[in-house]
């Protein structure tokens, strides 16, 4: 049984989300521009270079999308491009790189590789980084950049990065095959230390106070206004040096993040806490009843496989449910037409409690069951006869010996 649990939960960490299909966008003239407005509206209010963490970025531009929808400025099934844009993107990912492969066929593709240096080249083919965000830009003409990583230093010999301390704190100073190697750290929008080669790399000096991002909302739901809090200037931009430390404005995010001027990052790269009681209201324990009632909906749900209508997703098949076989569900983020899969887990954590009740039920019942046969047996064996042959008697009736 605790084999079932753990690969219950397995199954459910690794369950693929089911978008929106999106096959019709772009069958209307109009599609592609309000596809580019709103990615442009979300690249406005979802920053990329100063996103917490991927998932909160392409939450933020599912949002986006979600109100263009609603105001009737994008189609809802062109909603799913948009975010899948954000969602193939370096965004919340530091060091990630967009990277454009080139078979020998001449087929171009794009991936999020965790660094440049993962940008490598197929059989008889090319690669390259791009200077984009998303893989939709990503490869097109001129939207791809060979790598750079590194300052160009004449080769120095080494045998432990020690060996190879330049003494430049933007650097971070590594030994590579026997080589030196000085990677760029730079400073993005979001004030955290990243490797970002290019015009847009800021390396001002390490004690220097700069504009760093707080933590949000644990759900992005649009700005509110913070009582005594000024807006920011325009020059009071995550990454831009400011004073007095420990000064805060208002910059409008759509998460409510303020900026304070800091040495470092408070957030510690975005390490922020979302679950914590301090930030939730209305908290409810469920009880049994509650439990079974969603281990019940769990168990209903009808497995499918499938594949997706988009022609670059269509070979693969994939092991799921379909969110309109079981709306409304706490398992459906109905908003980005998604499977929520932290509610889809925690509900197989209600059925994996249910189940474990119901066996701890199942073993008390067979214990009581046990101590019941054991004193009928006893009863048993206390009144059974003793048997008329089991001993010799004499005429006077004492007992003389065993029969034989």
């Amino acid at each position: 049984m605790r084999h079932l649990a753990l690969g219950l939960i397995a199954f459910v960490l690794t369950l693929p989300a089911a978008p929106a299909v999106f096959a019709a966008c772009g069958d209307r003239p109009q599609d592609a521009q309000a596809v580019a407005a709103a990615r442009a509206a979300a690249a406005a209010r979802c920053d990329c270079a100063s996103a917490r963490s991927h998932v909160r970025h392409v939450s933020c531009v599912a949002g986006v999308a979600s109100d263009a929808v609603r105001k009737g400025q994008l189609r809802a099934l062109c909603k799913a491009a948009v975010v899948r844009c954000a969602a193939r993107s370096t965004c919340g990912r530091p060091g990630s790189a967009a990277c454009c492969r080139t078979d020998a066929r001449g087929t171009r593709t794009c991936r999020i590789k965790s660094g440049a240096a993962s940008c490598t080249a197929p059989p008889s083919g090319s690669a390259c980084v791009s200077d984009a965000a998303s893989c939709c830009d990503a490869c097109g003409a001129g939207g791809c950049a060979p790598p750079t990583t590194t300052t160009t230093l004449p080769a120095q010999p080494c045998r432990v990065d020690g060996d190879c301390n330049d003494g430049n704190p933007c650097t971070a100073d590594r030994c590579v095959g026997g080589t030196c190697r000085h990677e760029c750290l730079c400073v993005g929008p979001g004030g955290s230390f990243t490797c970002c080669p290019g015009p847009a790399a800021q390396c001002p000096p390490p004690e220097q106070d700069r504009w760093f991002y707080t933590c949000g909302d644990p759900v992005c739901g649009g700005h509110r206004s913070h009582d005594g809090v000024p807006p920011c200037a325009a020059d009071q931009i995550a990454g831009a040096s400011c004073a007095p430390a420990g000064a805060t404005c208002d910059p409008g995010d759509f998460c409510n993040r303020l900026l304070v001027c800091a040495a470092s990052d408070p957030t510690q790269g975005g390490a922020c806490p979302i679950s914590r009681r301090r930030d939730k209201q209305d908290i409810r324990y469920l009880g049994a009843e509650d439990r079974k009632r969603l281990s019940d909906e769990l168990l209903k749900l009808p497995l499918a496989t499938y594949r997706y209508r988009a022609p670059e997703a269509a070979s693969r098949t994939h092991l799921g449910f379909i969110i309109d076989d079981v709306e409304p569900s706490l398992s459906v983020d109905p908003d980005r037409d998604m499977v929520d899969l932290y509610g889809y887990a925690s509900m197989a954590v209600a059925a994996i409690q249910t189940q474990a009740d119901e066996i701890a039920a199942l073993r008390r019942e067979v214990a009581e069951l046990r101590r019941e046969l054991r004193k009928r047996e006893a009863r048993r064996q206390a009144a059974a006869p003793i048997s008329r042959s089991s001993f010799c008697r004499t005429r006077s009736g004492s007992t003389t010996g065993f029969a034989r």
